[in-house]
């Protein structure tokens, strides 16, 4: 069976979910909010209303952070769900994606953060001290993003862990989807390499051009084993972005409180 007959409920599934991802013209609409109560109720009235759904003017930066994490791992469950059967593990294997700089922290010889405590999704990972318990990270299958860095940066060599087991969990395919496959790992792991040496500026612009690209890529590719990642690379820009407005409202709104 080609990919293109495989993947031809992916592609109706994932157009839906494509149309509804914000516009540039939701994000200038929501720019001019100053705080966060006001952006959330900006928000919930457009095509972030599902992601903001949980919560209010009183989250905290940990809450906010917690709930677009499951966010994004809902998505990837949903589109795993959806996809052929002998992909599900590689896009599953995203799920871990926005763990990526805390174990690039930890992996570098960091301190746990205290928010790690707080998120269920991690109860299971962790020893009764806090930490990651070993035993537990091999059980998932994951012990390896934890792994002492071999001379890349942490950050960007626990990337490159990801993106090296991501490539094992691919099933067997065609010349041609290979290729399209490794260009996207090529172009994420340039991101991430690119992203680490950018000034937070820049890093904003480095974001920005990946999203088109990407786009770009998922329109010509839908039929493809690429379309799913391609989709999932695009939610995650999408609440990296929204990730950015709402906890930059949140600290400002704490320093207000801090200054009364």
């Amino acid at each position: 069976m080609t990919s293109a007959r495989r993947f031809g409920y992916a592609q109706a599934r994932i157009q839906a979910r494509l149309s509804v991802l914000p516009t540039d013209s939701d994000w200038q609409r929501l720019s001019s909010a100053r705080s966060l109560s006001g952006y959330l109720e900006e928000a919930r009235d457009g095509a972030l209303r599902t992601w903001v759904k949980g919560f209010s003017a009183h989250s905290n930066c940990h809450d906010l952070e917690r709930g677009l994490r499951a966010q994004f791992l809902d998505s990837v469950e949903q589109t795993a769900t959806f996809s052929p059967k002998p992909w599900q593990a590689a896009l599953r294997w995203c799920r871990w994606l926005p763990l990526l700089p805390l174990f690039g922290h930890v992996r570098g010889g960091g301190a746990m953060p205290v928010w790690t405590r707080r998120d269920y999704r991690l109860a299971g990972l962790l020893d009764a001290g806090g930490r990651f318990d070993p035993v537990a990270m091999r059980r998932r299958g994951i012990e390896m993003l934890l792994s002492p860095s071999g001379g890349n940066g942490d950050q960007v060599g626990t990337a490159a862990v990801w993106i090296d087991q991501w490539r094992q969990r691919w099933p067997a395919m065609s010349g041609a989807d290979r290729r399209r496959m490794e260009a996207l790992a090529r172009r994420l792991q340039r991101h991430w390499l690119g992203f680490m040496a950018s000034s937070p500026d820049k890093g904003w612009e480095r974001r920005r051009a990946l999203r088109a690209r990407l786009r770009l890529d998922l329109h010509r590719q839908l039929l493809t084993p690429a379309a799913p990642f391609l989709y999932l690379a695009l939610v995650a820009l999408d609440l990296e972005r929204l990730r950015r407005a709402l906890v930059d409202r949140a600290l400002f709104a704490d320093e207000r409180v801090e200054a009364a």
